[in-house]
């Protein structure tokens, strides 16, 4: 054994354990910020699942397909694909509508209240509402939405970009060996990996990136507050009630809760 035998054995352990510290713990840090991503995502599917039947709901209570395109279009809303949508989130929402001293009192103030329930559901499901935090009941939180979803998928894919390219199995088994080139040497006498073997361990340990699309969370847009679309508002309650009085009122019974 030479002289610098021990140190060059010292050197290469404590050199192989910090490159598999370092490999193992970035991939484990990746693995847990897509877990945390998945549970992420079920939460925003939530929210737009209840925005997406709070517009059905507004939707009934205008009682025709005209006059909620006609709505849309003066709150410039792009709303064309929503009445489908909405109508696969599942049944719409039932309210407990204010009171009103008329039948056309009472529907307009439905019509109202259900806009605003429906405009505050995607502004939280597209933007994000803030809520308490688990971990400090005293403190507000912006809660998981849409908008953050997308970063955090965005940065989520570009680490799994880093590790797939600049940090691959392969490429800390080519640093490991250039440590030892004797062991290398009986290695490649021996048969060792082939080229064909290194490329299927880099793609069997390869992260996949997130499929935002794939997710199915549609893109919503918010509506105006509530003031500012008032003459549209009270424009479609018009049409509706003028034109289509008996599915209004009976759209209105079917989502007043006792």
């Amino acid at each position: 054994m030479g002289p610098h035998q021990n140190f060059f054995d010292e050197f290469y352990a404590e050199t192989m354990t910090e490159m598999a510290e370092s490999f193992f713990a970035r991939r484990k840090e990746l693995e847990v910020r897509q877990e945390a991503f998945t549970r992420l995502a079920l939460q925003v599917r939530d929210l737009g699942g209840k925005a997406l039947r709070r517009w059905g709901s507004f939707f009934a209570l205008l009682a025709d397909a005209g006059v909620s395109r006609a709505f849309c279009e003066a709150a410039g809303l792009r709303a064309c694909e929503l009445p489908a949508l909405a109508a696969g989130a599942g049944d719409p929402c039932r309210y407990r509508f204010p009171l009103a001293l008329t039948a056309r009192g009472r529907y307009e103030k439905a019509v109202r209240y259900a806009y605003e329930a429906m405009r505050l559901a995607t502004r939280d499901y597209m933007e994000g509402g803030y809520g308490q935090d688990p971990r400090n009941p005293a403190k507000k939180i912006l809660l998981p939405n849409h908008a953050s979803l997308k970063r955090m998928a965005e940065a989520i894919n570009a680490e799994v970009d880093k590790v797939n390219t600049c940090q691959t199995p392969s490429t800390v088994l080519a640093y490991a060996k250039s440590l030892d080139p004797v062991s290398a040497g009986r290695e490649a006498v021996a048969g060792g990996f082939t080229g064909e073997n290194v490329c299927k361990i880099d793609e069997d340990m390869a992260f996949k990136p997130v499929d935002f699309d794939a997710l199915g969370l549609p893109e919503l847009p918010v509506p105006p507050e509530t003031e500012a679309v008032r003459p549209a508002l009270d424009a479609a309650c018009d049409a509706a009630w003028s034109g289509h009085r008996e599915a209004a009122v009976r759209a209105l019974a079917c989502l007043t809760r006792g």
